[in-house]
């Protein structure tokens, strides 16, 4: 039994600042939890201002290889951000023996196999709950509380800027562009917003929880990626008025028969639906498991604290193994690449849609547009007609139509046909429905 465990904190920025303001504030219940001493000795960072958060007693250096080359130190907690040098930092840590605590989901995505494989190589342990969900801990649940299920479903709302930016769509009635403003003034939004808004940022934590759930590694190259920047104010008064929902931007894994398929894009939920309320910069997962049935963790998605929060959780946990001497002896992510499980291809899911359609306000528009979604396969559960008053003087009109369950090859084959018509004033919109 370690009498203490000793730690160093490479990247002092929001999080990293966050974490040592919780690690000094719980100190006690922290060490009481790990049945050890919690000792942070080193603070890496490039900043060279003095912090009150920073004891006397803590070491600081610009150089990270001190702090993952020190003997003393039992773990390594990376807050940096970015892939490079957050990469290296990580890989040499666990060559050179230590633990790691890590919130970058970036580089988690694009080298799981080699972080992991050589973490078990090694027998060390690299914790990641902050990386997906910021303080909702829903690493923790996939990996422990869940681990006697089979995970069938992952549906989530994954990202705060993006669903920061919706909710204000369906408020305020602003457009993209306007919200956008918002987001990136309030600070949930970066100055080149393509990594939320385009849905990449989604992709790779749909891609890590859904490799939690199923056993193998899923790249986020391979999840499907659609994000919200073509959304219009007409779609979301539509949606709102005439369907009573709302459209979030979800991350969703799940098993089609012998396969499973991931997705990220824009979809419309019911008011009804849990994930209506979810506003601002909060997320939500909901976990389908065959015995626990649904679980649904909602919480902030971001933030220093919350994040911080998630941080603190892995210390902990990882921790109290250090000072059992267990730490390694089990992963704490298995061998992923021993399972191989098919991947569907986007064609093949099944779904409801919403279809919008602009055309000119002429008898058998309709008719012919049925029955191409006839032809098709596709079965229409509703119809509404509506004429804004920007589209009274271009005699179009919007046709929303709503479909049974369908299969997306039919539904994209069936708007491909739609678009052709010489009625049709505008490219027809297509969302999922969950």
């Amino acid at each position: 039994m370690k009498e203490k465990v000793t730690l160093g904190l490479i990247g002092f920025g929001v999080v990293g600042s966050g974490t040592v303001e919780l690690l000094r504030r719980h100190r006690r219940d922290i060490e009481d939890r790990v049945g050890a001493r919690v000792e942070l000795k080193w603070i890496c960072s490039h900043s060279k201002k003095e912090s009150p958060l920073i004891d006397r007693t803590v070491r600081q250096t610009r150089n990270w290889k001190t702090v993952v080359s020190d003997p003393e130190v039992d773990c390594v907690i990376e807050l940096m951000g970015g892939t490079e040098p957050a990469r290296t930092v990580v890989l040499t840590a666990i060559r050179n023996g230590k633990h790691v605590v890590t919130a970058n989901k970036a580089i988690l995505s694009k080298n799981w196999d080699e972080i992991f494989g050589l973490a078990d190589e090694r027998h060390c342990l690299v914790y990641f709950e902050a990386a997906v969900g910021g303080g909702v801990p829903v690493v923790q649940a996939l990996n422990e509380g869940l681990a006697g299920n089979e995970i069938t479903k992952i549906v989530g709302i994954l990202n705060g800027t993006t669903n920061f930016i919706l909710t204000r769509m369906h408020e305020s009635g602003l457009s993209f562009g306007e919200a956008l403003k918002e987001a990136q003034k309030a600070g949930f939004a970066e100055a080149n917003p393509a990594f939320d808004v385009k849905g990449i940022d989604a992709a790779q934590k749909i891609s890590i929880l859904g490799s939690l759930a199923i056993g193998q590694w899923i790249p986020p190259e391979q999840v499907y990626c659609e994000g919200i920047s073509k959304l219009r104010q007409t779609d979301i008064r539509l949606i709102q008025d005439r369907l009573h929902s709302t459209i979030k931007l979800l991350g969703i894994a799940e098993k089609i028969g012998n396969a499973w398929a991931f997705r990220v894009h824009p979809t419309l939920v019911a008011r009804t639906h849990p994930f209506a309320n979810v506003r601002n910069e909060y997320n939500a997962i909901a976990l389908h498991g065959n015995a626990a049935g649904e679980v649904l963790l909602y919480g902030k998605g971001a933030g220093r604290l919350p994040t911080s929060s998630a941080v603190i959780s892995d210390i902990i946990f990882l921790c109290r193994q250090i000072a059992n001497g267990t730490a390694g002896q089990l992963p704490y992510v298995s061998r992923l690449a021993r399972k191989r499980v098919r991947i569907a291809e986007m064609s093949q899911i099944r779904s409801r849609y919403y279809l919008r359609v602009t055309t000119l306000d002429r008898p058998g528009v309709l008719a012919n547009i049925t029955s191409i979604l006839g032809q098709h396969r596709v079965s229409i559960a509703s119809v509404h007609q509506d004429t804004f008053e920007e589209n009274r003087s271009k005699k179009s009109v919007p046709i929303i139509l709503q479909t049974h369950m369908t299969r997306e090859a039919d539904m994209q084959a069936s708007v491909e046909e739609i678009n052709r018509m010489k009625t049709i004033r505008a490219s027809s919109v297509l969302l999922r429905m969950e």
